[in-house]
């Protein structure tokens, strides 16, 4: 090779690591001003007022008789659901990765799928099945002499707590399941030779050593619960338990429209998710975890004894709850032409799929832009994933890690009414974009993890033997990373999509005539035409069930997943 070749090669180079960290950091900064715009347009609305600076807001929430029950009902809630979440979710990823429980299999088929379910149907079904007086299983039973105060209250705190924990339950068993999987079973063989039993293993041992997995589940459960509007706005609403969130949306919806006070309620609901954060790295401090380590190991199964079949009964009840019965009570429901709290074969009809799918526009266009928007949004979140994980120096994660943790610790629906604010004298507001915008930022972090986990296991050098070559760093990434990623970028943009589809809280501030999406058509049916909102539901689930299938086949083939 000639002195002149040699310096075009690393000119080549040096243009295209140029090319490379420019693209980087001016993605990173796009999304960067993107989180940080509309968080700025939501606190000046809190604290400005026809332009002038104002504590009015706080002033008014803080004059709201309910401003304590509020502020109350939604530690409450969250945290419940958190505790609620953590024992459900964890207790099944212990089963399935750790004991010898038959059908482990299956079971754990089943554990997931709450997670491609929304928690707003998941409630509405439990509302068809114990609402006073037409519920499906509270008219059943009173009618056979079960006594009525008895009966839970479907629009109680503790059921809310109940129904938000079930379905938020599968965060927690993911975060759990590969935890546990990775760990060393010798920890837990020396407890046991020790004398420990399961039970003491289980506490001081496996929970232990897995705790920053655990609790980082646990928080994300915890944030994502305060700003949530599917369960309290299906449930809590009807039965005067507001919460934080549901209270945002009454001041935004009612009229007079107060947006100070709005935003002023936003900026609480923040500061409790960050209390929460806060109080997660003080209990994880400095200390290490290690539980995987250079030496080999198979892991070994746990035996539960005559045990195994209790522990299998509880499964199967956690998945009658969680999937049998809600998806079987909105097939029934969306079978009949109306719904009379029991199903009758005389009321029998498909009327109400046609209906939803050909001749209701409303719905039929909900499913279209609920189609076009993920899918772009799910592109879109991709593409930024693979730009933003191709630079490997210590200050770019570092950023990245800063920039992916921002949205979590907004809540949902604060993060819809600051989107909101951010745009709504600009071009994008009042159509579809605004909705690709606030999917695309809310869960980047999704897609920005699971692509760069696997960008962590392919090494440097074969782009380095690339760009020797002389190709560009376009060509380099197209014939040789992206190839190699494709189990990343596919796991990406399906779970992606996945999340997109069933968004509720933050898409409940930003659509408008004409850019319904399914989740905002299950709120306009929830109180007009409960067998038309039933099949709306079923078909929906149909679309995520379908996905789920796909994405399973898709990473059980390459042994790839989400990385949460």
């Amino acid at each position: 090779m000639t002195l002149s070749n040699q310096n075009t090669y690393i000119n080549n180079i040096i243009r295209n690591i140029s090319i490379e960290k420019s693209l980087f950091w001016v993605t990173a900064a796009l999304m960067l001003v993107a989180i940080l715009y509309p968080a700025s347009m939501a606190i000046r609305a809190a604290f400005f007022e026809n332009d002038i600076f104002t504590l009015a807001g706080f002033e008014r929430i803080l004059q709201l008789d309910t401003i304590v029950s509020d502020i109350w009902n939604t530690l409450i809630f969250s945290a419940g659901s958190m505790f609620g979440a953590t024992v459900i979710g964890v207790s099944l990823a212990w089963v399935n990765a750790r004991t010898d429980v038959p059908g482990v299999r299956a079971i754990e088929v089943f554990c997931v799928i709450p997670f491609f379910l929304s928690a707003f149907v998941g409630a509405i079904a439990w509302r068809l099945l114990f609402v006073p007086n037409a519920g499906m299983i509270s008219m059943f039973l009173t009618k056979y002499g079960f006594p009525e105060f008895l009966l839970p209250d479907i629009y109680s705190l503790g059921s809310m707590v109940f129904i938000q924990s079930v379905f938020y339950s599968p965060f927690m068993y993911l975060y759990a399941v590969a935890s546990f999987r990775q760990m060393d079973p010798t920890l837990e063989e020396i407890a046991r030779i020790h004398g420990a039993g399961n039970w003491n293993t289980l506490r001081k041992i496996t929970l232990s050593v897995n705790g920053p997995a655990l609790l980082s589940g646990m928080i994300l459960v915890f944030v994502m619960s305060v700003g949530t509007l599917e369960v309290p706005m299906a449930l809590g609403s009807a039965g005067g338990n507001y919460v934080l969130s549901t209270r945002i949306w009454a001041l935004m919806n009612n009229m007079p429209q107060d947006v100070t006070a709005a935003s002023a309620l936003g900026m609480i609901a923040i500061l409790i998710a960050a209390i929460g954060i806060i109080i997660q790295r003080r209990l994880l401090g400095n200390r290490k975890f290690t539980t995987v380590t250079g030496k080999g190991y198979k892991s070994k199964k746990i035996s539960l004894g005559r045990w195994k079949w209790v522990v299998f009964t509880l499964a199967i009840t956690y998945i009658i709850f969680a999937v049998i019965m809600p998806i079987v009570t909105l097939i029934l429901v969306a079978l009949q032409k109306f719904w009379t709290g029991s199903f009758s074969m005389q009321f029998f009809t498909w009327a109400n799929f046609t209906t939803v799918l050909f001749e209701y526009d409303v719905t039929a266009r909900a499913i279209k832009n609920s189609l076009f928007a993920c899918s772009v949004a799910a592109t879109i979140s991709v593409i930024f994933a693979l730009i933003l994980s191709q630079i490997r120096s210590r200050n770019a994660e570092a950023f990245m890690g800063m920039l992916v943790l921002l949205p979590i610790v907004i809540p949902g629906a604060v993060f819809g009414m600051m989107v909101l604010f951010a745009f709504v004298k600009t071009p994008i507001y009042n159509t579809i974009f605004i909705i690709i915008f606030a999917y695309v930022i809310a869960y980047f972090y999704l897609a920005y993890r699971t692509i760069y986990s696997v960008r962590l296991s392919i090494h440097p050098e074969l782009e380095q033997s690339a760009r020797i070559h002389g190709a560009s760093w376009f060509q380099s990434t197209r014939r040789i990373l992206t190839p190699l990623l494709k189990p990343g970028i596919v796991s990406a943009w399906l779970m992606s999509f996945i999340l997109f589809i069933r968004e509720f809280s933050s898409v409940m501030f930003l659509y408008r005539h004409g850019t319904e999406v399914m989740p905002v058509v299950f709120f306009m049916l929830m109180e007009r035409h409960s067998a038309r909102l039933a099949a709306f539901m079923v078909i929906q689930t149909a679309i995520l069930l379908l996905i789920m299938i796909i994405y399973q086949r898709f990473t059980s083939k390459n042994a790839t997943g989400a990385a949460f």
